[in-house]
């Protein structure tokens, strides 16, 4: 750096104190604070702008700057040309912007940096609904309105230290990991972002992912309590630990001598339901050896009302509660690994769908009482419907029964149907104790 650099810096210094000492008192600060206001808002465009509440000590001020002939009263509109005027004019020789900036920093432009703020959010949704797993499943388009709309992006990262782009970017990295295959929400946390307890309750990154979970699995609302929130990560295949992934069967008579086996038969003979957990199913291989059907429903109702009307003489039941979980896929692999075939029966509604077309892709499974005819029968025969909410879901099986369920818009809830599951889970049923292990 040269000496006439030195020199130079050492003048501006001398020019901002000299500013600062005569205009940085107190009774000045409410006035320049307003003028920097101004200037920022409106740039050259600036004119007027009307000062509050000033007392008397910031009023006299103010009169003997502008030279008026009375002191103003606690509200007063100043002319931004008269001030840059006299303050030009005065001892000092110093424009408006200059008194501005060496009192309080560099103007910024205002407008300008919203603009800028603006493009840079809009860049920010569009790559974001780019994504390929945003892409291919368009009930994440809904999550990332709901992201945007509602101002939960913004307010987790006021809670952050990252940046809403950064925040987002790990937001999408866990969601491209989801349905995932019976992995702990730990492992999910660190191997998505390097920390292990991201996704825990509370933290930032988990709001925005459980609302994305919450989409995948076609709930209508997220979770409300601690026992929901596990049971939604369940359904998108992610364990808070072993024993929150359940599944719920009624009439299992697998063989073999392993504990769980034996307790499944014993159940099935008294015709009661049972819940497995994860931990259970990965301590056994559950084999069916008399039948090699299983039918497989969405709502626990059905799962009362047969046993209630069938007790031990139903036949093989898993019921899925929703989308399946962890606990449940890792039954009906066991199932189909020795030979089993899965049938299954939903909701006709298009989260139904969603849990068919998983069923299909995973286990093969063939419908059971849902497709279209099926569909449409049970839509003649009910008076009453709910209607049919959400995007439309293609069905791997029938596309017949998507355009039926797309033009008469009414979902068929399992519950309205009871009286044929029933009676298929019969007919199906094997003979009491006819498997003894």
């Amino acid at each position: 750096m040269s000496a006439e650099d030195d020199i130079g810096r050492a003048d501006d210094k001398a020019r901002v104190r000299e500013l600062r000492q005569h205009l940085g008192g107190p009774e000045y600060r409410k006035l320049f604070a307003a003028m920097r206001q101004r200037l920022e808002e409106a740039g050259e465009r600036a004119q007027r702008t009307k000062l509050r509440d000033l007392d008397e000590r910031e009023r006299q001020a103010l009169a003997d700057l502008l030279g008026m002939a009375r002191v103003p009263g606690e509200s007063v509109v100043v002319d931004l040309a008269r001030l840059d005027s006299v303050l030009r004019n005065s001892r000092l020789a110093a424009s408006l912007v200059e008194v501005v900036e060496a009192l309080g920093g560099p103007l910024v432009d205002r407008p300008a940096q919203r603009r800028a703020h603006s493009e840079a959010r809009a860049a920010l949704w569009h790559q974001a609904a780019a994504h390929t797993s945003v892409q291919s499943r368009p009930e994440l388009a809904d999550w990332l309105n709901d992201l945007r709309g509602q101002g939960l992006l913004t307010r987790a990262a006021q809670r952050s230290a990252l940046s809403q782009q950064e925040l987002l970017a790990q937001a999408l990295a866990v969601v491209a990991r989801l349905p995932a295959d019976g992995m702990l929400l730990a492992v999910l946390a660190a191997e998505t972002t390097g920390d292990a307890h991201a996704l825990d309750l509370g933290r930032p990154l988990s709001s925005l992912v459980v609302r994305a979970a919450q989409y995948l699995a076609g709930w209508p609302a997220p979770p409300k309590s601690a026992a929901a929130r596990r049971r939604l990560w369940s359904e998108v295949g992610v364990l808070c630990d072993p024993l929150s992934a359940q599944v719920l069967v009624l009439g299992l008579r697998p063989g073999g001598d392993c504990a769980l086996a034996r307790h499944l038969r014993e159940w099935a003979e008294l015709g009661e339901p049972r819940r497995l957990t994860l931990r259970e199913l990965n301590g056994c291989r559950l084999r069916l050896e008399v039948s090699e059907e299983v039918f497989v429903c969405e709502n626990p109702g059905v799962v009362a009302a047969a046993a209630d009307a069938l007790g031990q003489r139903c036949a093989p039941l898993v019921c899925t509660e929703g989308l399946p979980s962890t606990a449940a896929v890792a039954l009906l692999r066991q199932l189909c690994a020795g030979g089993a075939r899965v049938r299954f029966h939903a909701d006709f509604d298009w989260a139904g769908i969603r849990i068919g077309n998983l069923l299909v892709e995973g286990f093969r499974a063939t419908p059971w009482q849902f497709d279209v005819a099926s569909y449409r029968a049970a839509c003649d025969l009910l008076a009453d419907g709910i209607p049919l909410r959400g995007p439309t879901v293609e069905s791997l099986w029938d596309a017949r029964l998507t355009v039926e369920m797309d033009t008469r818009r009414r979902a068929i809830f399992e519950e309205q149907v009871l009286e044929t599951l029933i009676t298929d889970l019969q007919d199906a049923s094997v003979e009491p104790g006819a498997s003894d292990g």
